[in-house]
C-alpha cells in the first residue's frame, strides 16, 4: 500500500516533490551545508513554500491545501530519501496544535502564518531531550516570565517560534515563544547533521504565551510529538530506502574476485536485512496514519510503535549501506555518510528510543513505573 494510493492530489504532489528535488539537492549541495554549524537550506525551503508544502496539511479555512497529514508524510518520505533537512514537520505539527484551538485566537494567528511559510517553528519539548520528560529546573516559567535553556533544538537557529516545556511549580507547562524579543538568545552549536541548524535557546526572563498546563499540557505535548513521530518514520522510511537502493546498485557494479559483490552470500544477506526492516517500519507508520485518519484513540500508540521500528530501519540501512560500499563508503565524497548523519540526527531528535518504547508500553496499558525498571536494564525489549 502507499501514502498515494487512491489520491490523486497526493500522487501529483509526489510526482512533482520527486522532480523538484532531484534537481535541487545534489551531494555537493549537501556538502556545502555540513561545512558550517547552523546552517539551513533557505533556498530550497523558499522554493518549498512557492510549492505549498507548508500548506498541504491545514484545512482550507486556514490557507491550507486540506490533505491532511498524509500529505505531510508524503513530503516527509520525499525529503527524507535525499537526507534533506527543512523545518517542515515541526512547523506543521506546531500549527496543527495552535490551529486546533490550543492558544486561542493569539495561538490561531501564529499557527496561520506558519501553514503560509512566513514564519518558522521548532520544538524544545524537554530539557533532557527524551520525548514526554517533565520539563526540569532549569527552564521555568514566573512572573509571566520564562528562564532557562532548552537542550539542542533542531532549527532553533532559524526559527521564528518554539513550542517549549518549562516548569510551574511543581507542574509541567506548554508555551508558546516568540524568537525575536529581548530576552531570547541562541547559540549555535555543531552536531552530526549541521545542516539542521541546531542551537541552544537561551531565556532570559522572556515573554511566553501559556498554552497548557498539568494533565491538560501533558495531553497536548503528546499529541504533537505523536504527529512528528509518525512524519519522522516516513522520512526515515525513505532515507533507509534510499541506502538500500544505493546498496544494491553498488553491489551489482562493484566485482571482487571476478564477480559482483553482490553474488556473495554476505551482501546478499545485508539487503535482504535492510529490506525486511524497512518494510515492518512502513506497515507500522501506514498502520498509525490509518488509526489517525479514522479517529482511532489507539493512533498515538501505533505512532510509538512506527517510531521504534523507523529508528531501526534507517540506523541499519545507513550503517550498512557504508559497509556496503566498503572503504569508499566512509569518504567524504561519497553519499553515504549524509544517510548516516540524518540517521543519527533523527534518531534522538524528539526522543530516544528507550523514551518511546516506554510509550509504547503505557499506551497498551504497561505499568512502566512498577515493572520497566527490571526489563529496561535487559537489551531489547
Amino acid at each position: 500500500m502507499e501514502l498515494t494510493e487512491q489520491n490523486e492530489d497526493l500522487a501529483m504532489i509526489r510526482d512533482q516533490a520527486q522532480r523538484f528535488l532531484t534537481e535541487s539537492v545534489t551531494a555537493e549541495h549537501l556538502k556545502q551545508l555540513l561545512e558550517q554549524p547552523g546552517s539551513f537550506d533557505r533556498t530550497t525551503w523558499d522554493s518549498a513554500v512557492k510549492l505549498g508544502w507548508p500548506a498541504i496539511s491545514a484545512a482550507e479555512e486556514h490557507g491550507g491545501l486540506g490533505l491532511g497529514w498524509r500529505g505531510i508524510c508524503v513530503l516527509a518520505e520525499e525529503t527524507g530519501k535525499h537526507a534533506l533537512s527543512l523545518p517542515l514537520i515541526p512547523s506543521a505539527a506546531v500549527a496543527e496544535s495552535l490551529l486546533s484551538g490550543l492558544g486561542g485566537p493569539a495561538g490561531a494567528t501564529v499557527g496561520v502564518s506558519l501553514v503560509s511559510g512566513e514564519a518558522l517553528s521548532c520544538m524544545a519539548l524537554s530539557r533532557s531531550g527524551d520525548a514526554g520528560a517533565a520539563a526540569t529546573p532549569e527552564m521555568r516559567y514566573a512572573n509571566g516570565r520564562l528562564i532557562g535553556s532548552t537542550a539542542v533544538t533542531p532549527f532553533a537557529a532559524v526559527a521564528d517560534y518554539a513550542l517549549i516545556t518549562a516548569s510551574i511549580g511543581a507542574e509541567t507547562g506548554l508555551f508558546l515563544v516568540e524568537l525575536g524579543q529581548i530576552g531570547v538568545h541562541r547559540e549555535i552549536v555543531s552536531a552530526i547533521d549541521n545542516s539542521r541548524a541546531a542551537a541552544v535557546i537561551e531565556f532570559d526572563a522572556a515573554e511566553a504565551m501559556l498554552l497548557a498546563d498539568g494533565s491538560q499540557a501533558q495531553d497536548a505535548i503528546w499529541q504533537v510529538l505523536s504527529l512528528v513521530a509518525l512524519a519522522t518514520a516516513f522520512a526515515q522510511i525513505g532515507g533507509a530506502q534510499t541506502c538500500l537502493n544505493m546498496a544494491r546498485d553498488y553491489a551489482l557494479e562493484r566485482k571482487a574476485f571476478g564477480q559482483q559483490i553482490g553474488r556473495f552470500q554476505a551482501i546478499k544477506g545485508k539487503l535482504a536485512d535492510m529490506y525486511v526492516r524497512i518494510e515492518i517500519a512502513r506497515g507500522c507508520a501506514l498502520d498509525a496514519l490509518i488509526a489517525l485518519e479514522r479517529g482511532d484513540r489507539r493512533w498515538p500508540g501505533l505512532a510509538a510503535a512506527a517510531r521504534l521500528a523507523a529508528i531501526d530501519a534507517y540506523e541499519v540501512a545507513a550503517r550498512e549501506n557504508i559497509q556496503t560500499h566498503g572503504a569508499i563508503g566512509v569518504t567524504w565524497e561519497a553519499m553515504p555518510h549524509h544517510h548516516y548523519r540524518s540517521s543519527r540526527a533523527l534518531a534522538v531528535e524528539i526522543g530516544s528510543a528507550m523514551a518511546w518504547r516506554e510509550r509504547l508500553l503505557a499506551e497498551v496499558g504497561f505499568d512502566v513505573a512498577k515493572t520497566a525498571p527490571a526489563i529496561l536494564s535487559k537489551d531489547g525489549i
